[in-house]
């Protein structure tokens, strides 16, 4: 076994027997890890708080062979344990849910320092107060882009109309459809009648998708606009996940989104 050295975020952690602990990773140059953390559940005052999900720490660990289910963690210093973030219930249940995403629909080991910087920047963003929100569209549409899960929004997916308007998002089709497609679609194939998107939709998925984070970090969105973003980016998520979060349970019964 090699030692490594990275940064990384903690995406869930387990008990495992008497005293040690399962951890999921989310690292800067490896991509998701699983690794074991073996005493330190009797060495609590070693390791603190660091260990808490979306907690960014620099882990030493021994690397086993590409593919191996747990790799050895000898060594957790927090960087950012994001206390901001964990004293706002709401902004604390979208860091939950952005670790949750990653967790759940990022295969392992499979590194992108883009979506490693993602993550951070998302946090950053719930530490400063902004919008938790739209923070959480803005995530969806960078890791969506990122993953190359990102919807058709341009054109219509079946005549390959550029810019339809009225435009309605078909989750199952991965994008949005003409008004005469989802017309003919809905009554002749069984599709599910697709979602309206208005025109201020489609520009804030646009301008997320060629702005820089750094950018975005004011961007506004008025209530209507964004509750529409909500159901299109939650359905899609939801149609890509094998089975519901349990943080969107959690953000569902706060009534921090729409069951």
């Amino acid at each position: 076994m090699s030692a490594a050295k990275t940064e990384a975020f903690v995406l869930k952690t387990y008990d495992y027997r008497d005293t040690s602990l399962l951890a999921h990773f989310y690292t800067k140059d490896f991509g998701k890890i699983h690794g074991i953390i073996k005493g330190v559940r009797d060495a609590r005052y070693r390791y603190g708080s660091t260990l808490e999900p979306f907690s960014l720490n620099e882990i030493l660990f021994y690397r086993r062979r590409r593919g191996a289910d747990l790799h050895q963690v000898t060594q957790v210093e927090v960087i950012n344990n994001f206390q901001e973030v964990r004293e706002d219930l709401e902004a604390l249940a979208y860091a939950s849910y952005f670790v949750d995403l990653i967790n759940h629909i990022v295969e392992i080991e499979e590194p992108s320092t883009g979506l490693f910087g993602l993550l951070k920047d998302a946090m950053q963003f719930l530490a400063t107060k902004a919008s938790p929100r739209r923070s959480a569209r803005i995530f969806e549409v960078k890791l969506f882009e990122m993953l190359g899960l990102m919807p058709e929004i341009r054109a219509c997916v079946i005549c390959q109309d550029l810019g339809p308007s009225p435009a309605y998002f078909q989750v199952g089709m991965g994008g949005i459809l003409c008004q005469n497609c989802q017309g003919r679609s809905a009554a002749g194939d069984g599709q599910t009648t697709g979602i309206f998107l208005s025109r201020g939709a489609i520009q804030f998925l646009e301008h997320v998708r060629r702005s820089s984070m750094k950018e975005l970090l004011n961007v506004k969105v008025s209530q209507e606009v964004g509750e529409e973003l909500e159901k299109i980016l939650r359905r899609f998520a939801d149609f890509h996940l094998p089975r519901k979060l349990h943080s969107v349970t959690f953000l569902e019964k706060m009534g921090y989104i729409a069951r």
